[in-house]
């Protein structure tokens, strides 16, 4: 079966289906394929934070502005998608206490609204919390359902007149000297083949990033960490808590339903499709959240699991530092200029609470390629309830 349309984009996660959203907000005509089911990637498995931008106050405060106001416009056109919970992040030692004026400094540089309590008081609030907490600021994190995210997504584009195809991984992407015109993809469920002619092909596929422009003959290089989160069987704690200090393994608690999480670990993988939960990451979310809140270790482990990051690793000036860690922000890549290769645009990179506003940063390339006037207007709609 050929189609026409003038953007497809590959990817159902949070990031791909807001992309679709915005480009037919916007008025073009869009299709989006995903390989499997919507959310099946790191958007339908990551810990469920919806992030203040207090774990980035200090060390990356272009994340940290990103976080706090898209977390501002997300429970204003989600509200359906998000738990408001609150967030903690509790000082233990002496540590935590040195670390605790960099980051109130930090928080209030990006305009993150902040609450020192003392210990006493933050037991009042959170009783299960360690009796060696010394301090906790309180931060507008919360609980978001990346599922409601896409489904919310697809639903409004829907309405614009946009098609999604589930089940049907691109197979191959056309090319038509150093131009891409289109993609071809199967349906998994009935074999059907699809050959669609676009002027523009949307990679808003997270970890998969470089398989598919590698379809295009394009490397984009990617580093690859894995994150593994252990489930617990009830809710001791409200609050998202965090442990006050630098980022590092096993520092959150997220209360998800009538779960908490645990998380997370930083591992780095080589294939999206191919990793395995070591047993020192269980053990060592459960050793440091503990610390946090004790009787963790009386709580049975319901699950554990794992999502991959998808990092981008752009080229390093050979005189820069070397060991450096990469960067988690995100990234719009305009194959055009960095390869030579029109009609492909890469989104990569970022966190499921900065997804809304990728997606506008994606849209803004298209929009400027094809000389179309159109503002972003997805922080101005409400978003709808998928099914």
């Amino acid at each position: 079966m050929e189609l026409e349309t003038q953007v497809v984009v590959i990817g159902g996660g949070a990031t791909g289906t807001a992309v679709l959203r915005d480009l037919t907000m916007r008025g073009l005509q869009a299709v989006l394929f995903e390989r499997g089911n919507l959310s099946e990637g790191t958007t339908g498995n990551f810990h469920g934070l919806l992030h203040s931008g207090g774990r980035y106050a200090v060390k990356d405060k272009p994340a940290a502005v990103e976080c706090i106001e898209e977390n501002r416009i997300l429970r204003r056109i989600a509200p359906q998608a998000i738990e408001d919970t609150g967030g903690f992040f509790v000082v233990l030692d002496d540590s935590d206490e040195e670390f605790l004026p960099t980051f109130l400094e930090g928080c209030a540089e990006v305009d993150i609204p902040t609450e020192v309590l003392s210990g006493a008081e933050a037991l009042r609030e959170e009783p299960e919390l360690s009796p060696k907490t010394r301090y906790a600021v309180t931060v507008p994190d919360g609980s978001i359902d990346g599922w409601d995210l896409c489904t919310g997504s697809v639903a409004s584009a829907k309405e614009y007149g946009a098609r999604v195809f589930l089940y049907t991984p691109v197979t191959a992407i056309l090319r038509e000297g150093d131009r891409v015109v289109g993609v071809k993809a199967v349906d998994q469920t009935c074999g059907d083949e699809y050959i669609v002619h676009a002027d523009y092909v949307i990679n808003a596929t997270g970890p998969w990033t470089d398989k598919v422009t590698d379809l295009a003959d394009i490397r984009v290089p990617m580093v690859l960490s894995k994150g593994t989160m252990v489930v617990l069987d009830s809710r001791p704690v409200k609050r998202a808590i965090n442990r006050c200090r630098y980022p590092s393994d096993g520092d959150i608690i997220v209360p998800v339903g009538t779960t908490i999480v645990l998380g997370t670990t930083s591992v780095t993988v080589e294939d999206p499709d191919s990793f395995a939960i070591e047993e020192w990451e269980v053990d060592k979310m459960l050793d440091e959240c503990i610390q946090m809140v004790p009787m963790i270790e009386d709580m049975r482990l319901q699950r554990s699991y794992a999502a991959v990051r998808p990092l981008y690793e752009p080229p390093v000036d050979e005189e820069a530092e070397e060991g450096r860690e990469v960067s988690r922000a995100f990234y719009v890549l305009d194959h055009e200029k960095l390869d030579g290769v029109g009609g492909l645009i890469t989104i990569t990179g970022g966190k499921l609470t900065t997804s809304r506003l990728m997606a506008g940063k994606t849209v803004d390339l298209v929009c400027a390629k094809m000389g179309i006037d159109a503002p972003c207007r997805t922080h101005l709609e409400p978003l709808p309830t998928g099914d």
